[in-house]
């Protein structure tokens, strides 16, 4: 079985060829390197990743994805997060793409009252354009303007960011579950479920979170899931380590076998990797 992280942020210690923002979150020392991922990645047994730019450190300067990337293009991809209102930013997801950045994330001024952006609607042209992935990082009451966005752009394909944040007191029965279980019908959307160290209340392994990513899973069907463990966990999902958060998935979880292949490798290889 072929396993595929989806969701890992990178840190550069050359603060001078990627210099950070003011007050940037960052992990421990010597921690969310490429080096310390490629050693959890061994460890774990996870042959490709996805490397999401991450705009707690750098904010839209994304030379780090560039980079990174195009020196390990044979078992990674990218995500940059190139800012909605700059009408530059177009320029770069072209940039991205000829270094093997497959995605852009869309992080700002989503909408609570239903309407979509301008500015948002561009990036999404941009994608259908570039054939490139859009990776929705929002909340519940922001999933109506998605929503519009989905049903405009039914070929590009889209990735719902840690299931827009839902959090164990989210219970399986609440508004924002159902919120997102309904925008399951919209088959370009993708379910990324890395939401459950973040959104529970226990320790490993969380199982508060379990029915409500098993409702998650029969909406959208294992075949528009898949895994993205936090990396770093040292910094995002501190109460777990990197193998922990898969062994979520190999193991308490209950997934059968197709699913497991699915949900961490089939799934992400198809959508991430492909020619």
């Amino acid at each position: 079985m072929t396993l595929v992280d989806t969701h890992a942020h990178i840190y550069s210690e050359d603060t001078t060829k990627y210099p950070q923002i003011p007050e940037p979150y960052l992990p421990p020392p010597g921690r969310g390197t490429l080096e310390d991922l490629k050693n959890e990645m061994r460890r774990s047994g996870v042959d490709r990743v996805v490397v999401v730019q991450t705009f707690t450190a750098y904010g839209h300067d994304n030379r780090l994805i560039f980079d990174t990337v195009r020196d390990n293009r044979s078992w990674m991809t990218g995500v940059v997060n190139v800012d909605p209102f700059d009408v530059h930013s177009l320029d770069i997801l072209e940039q991205a793409l000829s270094v093997g950045v497959r995605g852009n994330r869309v992080s700002q001024g989503w909408p609570t009252d239903g309407s979509v952006l301008a500015e948002h609607r561009r990036l999404w042209k941009a994608a259908r354009r570039l054939k490139m992935v859009v990776c929705a990082l929002l909340y519940p009451p922001n999933l109506r303007s998605l929503a519009k966005l989905l049903n405009e752009f039914p070929d590009v394909p889209v990735v719902l960011d840690h299931c827009a944040n839902l959090k164990a007191s989210d219970h399986p029965q609440s508004e924002y579950l159902q919120k997102v279980l309904d925008l399951a019908q919209f088959e370009n959307l993708y379910a990324k479920l890395s939401f459950i160290v973040m959104g529970s209340e226990q320790e490993f392994p969380c199982r508060d979170m379990f029915e409500m990513t098993r409702q998650i899973i029969e909406a959208y069907t294992p075949e528009r899931c898949m895994w993205g463990s936090d990396f770093p966990t040292s910094l995002w999902i501190p109460k777990v380590t990197y193998q922990q958060h898969l062994e979520i998935f190999q193991t308490h979880l209950g997934l059968s076998e197709s699913e497991k292949a699915a949900i961490l490798g089939e799934t992400a290889l198809r959508l991430w990797f492909k020619d």
